[in-house]
């Protein structure tokens, strides 16, 4: 086997595990941010690419130039250990403002380990920056990210990531109890703007359920 660098061996660290935390590939833009966060002060796309080549060139990925998730790992993961997350829609991680279609959008491909035998799980795109100082397994949930539902969890405590529908708008938010009666959504955000959301069993509001995982948009 060909040998890698410190640098190369990182880059290929980096792209395993955001498959395996994600169930896809990242974008070379989205492979630059992550590892940046991994320490390694990339400053353009033209570097990730350049360490994409050399990776490809030792045979440990291959490369589809075509496609905007174009990477493959060599020894390749089993179609197997994916399964199909439907996308239903948009919510907004600022003030409700998005409609909560429940229609369906696509699929997203995920690892069957984020489910871990779930059932109903789905996928909703996050628009805004009201949540993008929360982590979910260690991943923050940026606009343009998807997150993972699981309705069926019905035990919401404090600290929470929770889908809401308020008035027939969606949002998400951090769940906390204020007494028996009443919770609020709050944000958890570096823009100071964005304000909680307190809501009683008199208001018109439905909680979708828990957010198990963020996938990266």
């Amino acid at each position: 086997m060909n040998f890698l660098t410190k640098k190369e061996k990182k880059v290929l660290q980096v792209i395993n595990n955001y498959f395996k935390e994600n169930g896809r590939m990242p974008t070379v833009r989205g492979l630059k941010d992550e590892l940046n966060e991994e320490g390694m002060s990339i400053k353009s796309v033209g570097t990730v690419s350049y360490y994409l080549k050399r990776l490809e060139d030792k045979g440990f990925i291959k490369r589809d130039s075509s496609k905007n998730r174009g990477i493959k790992l060599t020894s390749g993961i089993s179609n197997d250990a994916l399964v199909d997350v439907p996308i239903l829609g948009v919510a907004n991680a600022g003030s409700p403002t998005a409609f909560a279609d429940e229609n369906l959008e696509g699929f997203l491909k995920v690892s069957k380990r984020i489910l871990k035998g779930k059932e109903g799980a789905f996928a909703i795109q996050v628009e805004g920056d009201s949540m993008n100082k929360s982590k979910v397994k260690g991943k923050k949930i940026k606009s343009g990210d998807y997150v993972v539902v699981d309705p069926n969890d019905k035990d919401y405590k404090n600290g929470d990531k929770v889908l809401v529908v308020v008035d027939g708008l969606a949002t998400v938010k951090v769940f906390k109890w204020i007494d028996k009666n009443r919770f609020g959504l709050f944000p958890d955000s570096s823009n100071k703007k964005h304000k909680p959301i307190y809501l009683t069993p008199e208001d018109e509001f439905i909680i979708n359920g828990k957010v198990i995982d963020v996938l990266k948009g």
